[in-house]
């Protein structure tokens, strides 16, 4: 399996256009540790930035969970 990913990061308002998602649903997200974001420097005040190889990385060890398990369970309903 190859995932490419076309930037290591991307800010809320982009991963926001992207998914379809809002701005308040992605920061709540960060906020409940499910996005990784790139580390702030102290009394910085740089945007905050996803980890898109984290998530790269996170995706393709759940498809190939569910490979070994036989598929997506949900979508043999």
């Amino acid at each position: 399996m190859q995932i490419t990913i076309d930037t290591p990061y991307l800010t809320v308002q982009e991963f926001a256009r992207r998914s379809g998602l809002s701005d308040r649903s992605i920061r709540r997200e960060i906020e409940q540790g499910h996005y990784i974001i790139r580390p702030k420097v102290e009394g910085s005040k740089s945007a905050v930035l996803i980890n898109m190889v984290h998530m790269a990385m996170e995706a393709a060890d759940q498809a190939e969970r569910m490979r070994q398990a036989g598929g997506n369970r949900s979508a043999q309903r």
